[in-house]
């Protein structure tokens, strides 16, 4: 599977509580996390998110509790993947069963530049940075963690396509 999207960055460190603050965590609403998604960290990016993007991050990212709901805020403010330095297993699992893959590539985490185009293959492991045509290695995804994205993927451009034409039915 491929995926394209525009980076955004952010830093060392993001936890659970930098990727939505613990007042917001119990909001069952998408819309509410995605406004709040990495708020303290960079209250720009949830206005500048697009469907499909990718978060890129330095090391430690996710650490933290609640994890699942850390993933959910940024899937709801469009990220399709993130790619960082190092993450927190509990956060990668967590990803993983909501079809956010976590790519783990620390020479793509520091090189690639905010607002360029990046190319993933899940299945194959390789970042590639549309800018300058740099390739970059990380282990590739499990066939879980793939079709978990499919699903994702399908169901974000369904709600799309409601939001965007109603539902009669």
């Amino acid at each position: 599977m491929i995926l394209f999207g525009t980076t955004h960055r952010v830093g060392e460190a993001i936890t659970t509580d930098d990727i939505i603050a613990p007042e917001w965590r119990d909001s069952d609403d998408p819309a509410v996390l995605a406004a709040h998604c990495l708020a303290g960290v960079a209250p720009a990016l949830a206005e500048h998110a697009r469907e499909g993007d990718v978060l890129l991050a330095g090391r430690d990212f996710g650490a933290g509790p609640e994890p699942d709901v850390a993933a959910l805020a940024l899937q709801a403010a469009g990220f399709a993947a993130v790619v960082c330095s190092s993450v927190d297993p509990g956060f990668a699992v967590a990803a993983a069963g909501l079809g956010l893959p976590v790519l783990v590539c620390p020479g793509a985490a520091a090189a690639i530049a905010e607002g360029v185009v990046m190319r993933l293959d899940l299945e194959r492991g390789r970042i590639e940075d549309r800018a300058n045509g740099a390739i970059y290695d990380a282990p590739p995804c499990a066939p879980e963690l793939i079709a978990a994205t499919r699903r994702a993927q399908l169901l974000a451009r369904m709600r799309r396509v409601v939001e965007d034409e109603g539902f009669d039915g």
